[in-house]
């Protein structure tokens, strides 16, 4: 069963990309496509490896931090390797240097320095990165066909065993010794996307609903924030934490993409109800709201990735067009006039039919730019 299909199915001489993924700092990122797989800087978009196979495709790239190893799975319309397979590849040596094979496809693989980690539809596996490696532990999930985990600074997230349930697991040396593993209740409904932040201080959850963003604590799982995208349901395609973990991006199916500002509660930017502060009324009077947000021009088909070039500049990669483009988050020109909307693209409920209405003050002193774009023709 091939489940890593093309996601760019259009007519062109290009090879189709099936997956991106940054790596551990975002400053580099990889495209899997159906003869090999590519990596180049962030920004400026520029790349650095080329591997083109005459045998199939990749539909799992990761990369290592900037070392010359890299994950692979099988994908595309003939696949290089086994779809229930990992391939360790020493690009250095142009070849498969370690392997690991399971029983069921592979929907996602993440590498430390010290580990590596295979998600499976119901189990996370980790291993010491070794030759040959070393199992380490196996972790049941809920169902889990996304592949959906997140793994930064020796901390690995993941569904839990029950629906809108987070695991949280040091992998560190002291923590594996001590078993450390933490549960985060963190919505009603089913994990739909997770985030870590670089320093592995924070991870940031959506559910299928995609109303509510709930950032917690890796430490002690307290709440830190809880976000509001908008009052109408939205699939969220991906989050990310900026470079210094002070600002948080969202994509949804909504074309829209929103910030959050990640800082302590006493110092965010975010927008808040007017009502935030009366007592004993509903959450949702006290959720925060992105404080800067955008419509995706030209409508954009598929799933778009979320990395960051800084902690002033986005980078969305969508793989079904074959696609980078760079925003920039920028203070307007004239900040002291305020609109009396909410900013372009917002889906936030903000207008004469909302309930209530928003603080509006930070929301318009800033704005995000499409500032540069470039497809991936080099395939």
């Amino acid at each position: 069963m091939n489940v890593h299909k093309p996601l760019n199915s259009k007519s062109t001489t290009r090879a189709r990309l099936l997956c991106a993924a940054f790596n551990q700092d975002q400053e580099c990122f990889a495209v899997g496509h159906e003869r090999g797989f590519q990596v180049y800087n962030t920004d400026p978009m520029e790349r650095r490896v080329r591997r083109d196979f005459s045998d199939g495709g990749i539909g799992i790239v990761q990369m290592l931090h900037r070392t010359n190893y890299l994950a692979l799975v099988g994908g595309g319309r003939s696949p290089k390797y086994p779809q229930n397979k990992v391939i360790i590849w020493d690009d250095l040596k142009n070849i498969a240097a370690l392997s690991l094979e399971f029983l069921s496809p592979v929907l996602q693989v993440l590498l430390s320095r010290t580990r590596i980690v295979v998600c499976l539809k119901s189990k996370i596996y980790v291993y010491v990165f070794s030759s040959p490696p070393v199992r380490l532990s196996v972790y049941e999930t809920v169902d889990n066909p996304n592949g959906i985990c997140a793994m930064q600074n020796n901390k690995l997230v993941f569904p839990g065993l029950t629906e809108g349930q987070v695991q949280i697991v040091d992998l560190s040396p002291q923590g594996h010794d001590r078993n450390l593993i933490s549960i985060v209740r963190a919505h009603k409904g089913k994990i739909k996307c997770l985030a870590i932040s670089h320093d592995g201080s924070l991870i940031a959850s959506a559910s299928e609903t995609g109303t509510i963003i709930r950032i917690h604590s890796t430490a002690n799982t307290a709440l830190v924030h809880e976000f509001r995208r908008g009052i109408d349901r939205a699939v969220i395609h991906s989050l990310s934490f900026s470079p210094s973990s002070k600002r948080l991006a969202l994509l949804s199916d909504k074309d829209t993409l929103h910030v959050f500002d990640t800082s302590p509660l006493s110092e965010s930017s975010n927008r808040r109800h007017i009502l935030s502060k009366v007592p004993l009324l509903p959450r949702y009077f006290s959720g925060e709201w992105s404080f800067v947000s955008t419509r995706i021009s030209d409508q954009r088909i598929g799933r778009g990735i979320l990395g960051w070039a800084s902690d002033d500049a986005i980078i969305i990669i969508w793989t079904f067009e074959g696609l980078l483009e760079k925003y920039a988050i920028q203070e307007k020109p004239d900040v002291g006039t305020r609109r009396k909307s909410s900013p372009s693209g917002n889906d936030s409920p903000v207008g004469p039919n909302s309930i209530g209405a928003l603080n509006d003050g930070p929301s318009e002193q800033w704005e995000l730019v499409r500032t540069s774009w470039r497809t991936f023709d080099d395939l």
